[in-house]
């Protein structure tokens, strides 16, 4: 018998519709081919850079496109469901589930997904073809800007503290790491 942890069996594959069945206990459910991936409630730094990051999106975001400042479903059809922690859509497809992949997927570091944001998700969002990936650290305030270039990922700037790094994926801004996690 598989490894149990609060009723979810952790060494058996699972599909995208057994995490219909899986509990809402405010745990983050993902797959990755099959392995369900399972993640604490964010922690109140983690939620504040998101806050502070869409917040800095959002005035220069063109009409054309829309920042999600909270988890949205970024599904492959067979067995990988990921929720990035922030993502930039299509406005057309913003009220549509799984309509269309995000042009920028951005995951908040947190010591329990660290690794797996680091390489897991890099892997998977280049192989879904989800052009910008940024990874945003909320303990030490920095930036990493990652781009599609063929079948990975290329760093195109990083940024600490007061630094401020301009992007040009998926809009034209420049972002202060620091200044995301003011109050």
């Amino acid at each position: 018998m598989g490894s149990m942890s609060g009723g979810v069996d952790l060494e058996r594959r699972y599909t995208l519709a057994d995490l219909d069945g899986l509990p809402e206990d405010g745990r983050r459910f993902e797959l990755a081919d099959g392995w369900l991936l399972v993640s604490p409630m964010a922690r109140r730094r983690h939620q504040i850079g998101c806050i502070g990051l869409g917040d800095a999106l959002r005035p220069a975001c063109p009409p054309e496109l829309y920042v999600f400042p909270l988890p949205v479903n970024v599904d492959d059809p067979d067995a990988t469901h990921f929720e990035p922690d922030l993502t930039v859509v299509r406005r057309e497809f913003a009220l549509v589930e799984n309509g269309d992949l995000p042009l920028l997927a951005v995951e908040v570091r947190s010591p329990s997904t660290a690794g797996r944001d680091a390489v897991l998700k890099r892997r998977a969002y280049a192989r879904l073809g989800i052009a910008s990936y940024w990874l945003l650290d909320v303990d030490t305030p920095s930036l990493r800007i990652l781009e599609l270039d063929g079948a990975d990922y290329v760093e195109r700037a990083y940024a600490v503290g007061d630094a401020p790094v301009s992007v040009r994926l998926p809009f034209p801004v420049t972002l202060v790491p620091a200044d995301l996690m003011a109050l």
